[in-house]
C-alpha cells in the first residue's frame, strides 16, 4: 500500500512540475516531458502538449486502424485517442495505472491525444548529450537521439510531423 501512495505522490509531483514549467514561460521552450512509448524513451516538447491525464473511458470506433483507439470525453470535448506504440512498433500500450493520456496542444492540432506507457519526468536537452549515430526517422520521431547521464537513449517526438503525415490523418481502414 505504501508503494501505491508513493507512486501517486510522484505522479502528482510530476504533474505539478509540468504545470509550473508551462506557467514559467521563458523556460518552456527548453522543457520536455520524458515518457515511455512502447520500447522507446521519448521526449515530448511541453509546447506540443497541453495536459496529461490518467487513462479514462475510451469508446472504440468501428473500421479504423488498430492504433486509433477511439474517442474519449474530456470535460465535454471529444478527443481522438491514438496508440503511438502500435503505430511505431506494432505493439499495444498496456493500459495500466502508469499509462497516461497526453493531449496535444491546440497549436499543433485540436482534440487529439495519445497514450503513453508511463511518464518519466521533466527533461532538458541541454542536460543530455546528442548522440552521433542517427536513428531511422519514423512517422513521428526525429532522427536525432540523445543520451542522458544514466546512458538511456531518448528519441524526440515531432507532433507536427505526426499530424501532417498521411497515414495519421487517415485512421480509417481503406
Amino acid at each position: 500500500m505504501a508503494k501505491q501512495s508513493q507512486l501517486r505522490e510522484y505522479q502528482s509531483s510530476i504533474l505539478a512540475r509540468l504545470e509550473n514549467a508551462k506557467k514559467a514561460g521563458a523556460e518552456a521552450p527548453a522543457g520536455y516531458l520524458g515518457v515511455v512509448i512502447g520500447s522507446k524513451n521519448v521526449l515530448v516538447s511541453l509546447q506540443e502538449i497541453s495536459e496529461t491525464l490518467p487513462i479514462m473511458d475510451i469508446h472504440s470506433v468501428p473500421i479504423v486502424k488498430p492504433w486509433f483507439l477511439g474517442v474519449a470525453n474530456v470535460r465535454g470535448v471529444l478527443y481522438a485517442i491514438n496508440d503511438l506504440a502500435q503505430l511505431l512498433e506494432n505493439t499495444f500500450t498496456a493500459i495500466s495505472s502508469n499509462a497516461r493520456l497526453l493531449l496535444m496542444s491546440d497549436a499543433v492540432t485540436s482534440n487529439v491525444a495519445f497514450v503513453v506507457d508511463k511518464m518519466i519526468g521533466l527533461r532538458k536537452l541541454d542536460e543530455m548529450k546528442l548522440r552521433e549515430d542517427v536513428a531511422e526517422e519514423t512517422i513521428c520521431l526525429k532522427a536525432q537521439t540523445y543520451q542522458d547521464e544514466e546512458n538511456r537513449v531518448w528519441h524526440v517526438l515531432d507532433c507536427d510531423k505526426l499530424v501532417n503525415s498521411k497515414e495519421f490523418a487517415t485512421p480509417y481502414m481503406v
